[in-house]
């Protein structure tokens, strides 16, 4: 294994009670500063180009038969700097690396196992500004380090920090982890409370050093009866993006907005001058239908369709889904549910995905299928995982074409 001698830290986002959000200005204008130095950029909602997934993909990795090209489990997937594919397989734990041009296999680390280098329950972080790639196994609270050519470089040990155990979300070129924490609670809530979550965002180096805290905003919702707790519809908590040193953050008070977080907090809000989504009687039963569909367990759906009535259930819903921040800055944000209201002529299994650059323009929109996720893009290419009516998974590398 190969030694390293320069210094890393970790940064952790810490799930707890409590609440707070920066001042923004009341003045329009793209690239207007607040008071507090945040920059605020509004965009009218005017029609935009649109933009597509050109087919057939320019490469497509995934089959039927046995190999490295099958995947059984959750698939994640990432492009290497040099080129190469990265696929983490979730059934196997193993993360399998693919050349992005011919599709071939190139080699396979990890695993299941409890030795250095294999994996219990692991999520794939993406790589440093070095090209090693970082996978966090959550049963171990290990972080391990691989060369762009496969290669166990190193391992470390999350220390728990105020008892509980630090879950990475990504890596940034510096070898800085971002993540979160699931606050705890110091005694179970009564039948029909609620308590509010508060994300709060910390770097904490792996000497010891006293953690800082970097933001915190308002977190989800949780409804609890009979010891359970569910989250309140249409209140959980933000959506998060990450790049480089950089978290995006969607707003989840029922405004079109999202916010950029750097090292020494809030630098950017995106608003779009867009009407709230009311959440009204047809929203409540397009919840309960998606709850008895959605494979909950039986005692959670009983809460849900006995005390609906008595959640605090907001006036609005957040504008945003999901957030898939591009290579070079901008944002892929997704519109809720069905997006029929939103944009006539839409089919309703299909997505739409808000468009911003690196400046927060809003520049356009996506039209994609409901069965494919994307997850990394930039103007011009899109790394998606797609899933077909029997759930087999394929990861395809598209062209991004637009139009109008």
């Amino acid at each position: 294994m190969a030694c390293v001698t320069r210094r890393r830290h970790v940064a952790i986002v810490l799930l707890c009670a409590g609440c707070g959000v920066s001042d923004r200005s009341e003045e329009a204008g793209p690239g207007h500063a607040d008071s507090a130095g945040v920059e605020i950029v509004r965009n009218t909602d005017a029609p935009l180009p649109r933009g597509e997934l050109v087919q057939p993909a320019s490469r497509v990795v995934g089959s039927e038969t046995e190999g490295p090209e099958l995947f059984g489990g959750g698939v994640g997937a990432r492009l290497h700097p040099n080129g190469s594919l990265w696929i983490s397989e979730a059934q196997t734990r193993e993360i399998r690396v693919f050349d992005s041009g011919s599709g071939a296999h190139l080699f396979t680390i990890g695993g299941r196992g409890d030795g250095p280098g294999e994996f219990r329950r692991s999520v794939f972080l993406g790589f440093d500004g070095e090209g090693s790639a970082y996978v966090y196994d959550h049963e171990h609270r290990r972080v391990s380090v691989f060369s762009e050519s496969g290669e166990l470089q190193r391992s470390h040990l999350m220390p728990p920090v105020f008892g509980i155990s630090p879950r990475p979300r990504h890596v940034t070129p510096a070898g800085t982890l971002l993540g979160h924490i699931s606050g705890g609670l110091e005694r179970m809530p009564v039948d029909g409370s609620t308590v509010r979550d508060t994300v709060r965002i910390w770097t904490m180096p792996l000497d010891g050093t006293a953690p800082v805290l970097v933001m915190e905003t308002l977190g989800a919702l949780w409804y609890f009866h009979d010891g359970t707790p569910v989250s309140v519809p249409f209140a959980g908590g933000p959506r998060l993006g990450f790049r480089d040193d950089r978290v995006y953050m969607v707003d989840n008070t029922g405004e079109a907005s999202y916010s950029v977080y750097g090292p020494a907090g809030l630098e950017r809000r995106v608003e779009i001058d867009r009407a709230p989504l009311q959440v009204d009687g047809t929203s409540r039963a397009m919840f309960l239908e998606r709850i008895r569909r959605g494979g909950f367990p039986a005692s959670q759906q009983r809460i849900y369709e006995e005390h609906l009535s008595d959640m605090p259930i907001p006036d609005a819903q957040r504008h945003w889904d999901a957030v898939v921040v591009t290579d070079e800055g901008g944002a892929w944000l997704l519109r809720p549910g069905d997006p029929e209201p939103a944009m006539a002529g839409v089919p309703a299994d299909d997505q739409v995905w808000d468009v911003f650059d690196a400046e927060g323009r809003l520049v356009g929109h996506v039209r994609l299928p409901a069965n494919v996720g994307p997850v990394q893009v930039s103007e011009q290419t899109a790394l998606t995982v797609v899933r077909d009516e029997l759930g087999r998974v394929t990861v395809a590398i598209h062209e991004v074409r637009w139009m109008g």
